[in-house]
């Protein structure tokens, strides 16, 4: 296969596969910690836009390469300000720590194996590059806020208000 053909369809499944993939991971990142901390999720979409497919509480959205959010309620309990803000940190970068237990173990994997793929590349960029858009405090398109911005409002706040 020439290179530029490889590189094109390398392009396209990163874009149309692997992005709405490392977002829905992502996703169900913050829902676990919100889970685990008492909070309920109402639904994960994956892209945005009208919606193209729902199934449960899990719904995709006709530009589903794009972003994701994790729609839910978390009410701060906790007396101490401290833990909560710990808590809060954990649900902001759920999404970026999920994604980089896959990076971890698809290089376990890849080191542990004869596995090769020229696929492997396009998937560790574009999960880095999902990281590295959520960690950096910025305003998205959509309106949205970067999980980084998130994390520095938590901490900036003297008190327990999530938004």
């Amino acid at each position: 296969m020439s290179e530029l053909i490889e590189t094109i369809i390398g392009y396209v499944i990163a874009l149309f596969i692997f992005q709405p993939l490392n977002v829905f991971i992502h996703e169900i990142g913050h829902a676990f910690f919100v889970k685990i901390f008492g909070g309920n999720v109402f639904k994960i979409e994956v892209g945005v836009g009208e919606p193209l497919i729902r199934i449960g509480s899990i719904q995709i959205n006709k530009q589903f390469f794009m972003f994701g959010i994790c729609r839910c309620e978390y009410n701060p309990t906790d007396p101490s300000l401290l833990n909560e803000k710990v808590k809060l940190s954990f649900i902001a970068l759920g999404g970026v720590i999920f994604n980089l237990m896959t990076i971890f173990i698809l290089i376990a994997l890849k080191l542990n194996t004869t596995h090769h793929h020229f696929l492997d590349s396009y998937f560790f960029g574009f999960t880095g590059f999902l990281i590295l858009s959520a960690i950096i405090p910025l305003t998205y398109f959509t309106g949205l806020k970067s999980d980084g911005w998130i994390l520095v409002n938590i901490w900036r706040r003297k008190t327990n208000e999530v938004y």
